[in-house]
């Protein structure tokens, strides 16, 4: 034999009407059933996979996700800002007389000392 304690509450004719709708959509034959219901929800022993955070932590939470993303915001910007474009790649590429295509030094056309003195003349 389950042990039920008895509770007797006054609730406003609002509240009152949103359970008795509660009761009925859930198929509740009383509405004791559908008040033992939602406070087993709400505290969490029907359902003990279910998890309920309370309002402070949702906040928190909220806080978290615009600071987050300010930073991402921030980070985008630093990243364009930092980073040469496509045109400016092109236009040091083509100004840039060293620009090294093969890294195999025996294809090199030009000597080593050859290299260094066109580097420092320029």
């Amino acid at each position: 034999m389950i042990n039920h304690r008895k509770l007797s509450v006054y609730l406003p004719e609002k509240l009152y009407q949103v359970l008795i709708y509660y009761q009925g959509q859930q198929g509740f034959e009383t509405a004791s059933d559908a008040t033992v219901e939602i406070l087993s929800q709400f505290f969490n022993k029907a359902n003990e996979g279910k998890q309920y955070a309370t309002v402070e932590q949702v906040e928190t939470l909220k806080e978290n996700v615009i600071h987050l993303s300010q930073q991402i915001v921030q980070l985008r910007q630093l990243i364009t800002s930092s980073a040469p474009n496509a045109a400016d790649r092109t236009l040091y590429a083509e100004s840039n007389p060293y620009n090294v295509e093969s890294t195999n030094f025996e294809e090199a056309e030009d000597e080593p000392d050859e290299i260094l003195s066109d580097f420092i003349e320029h």
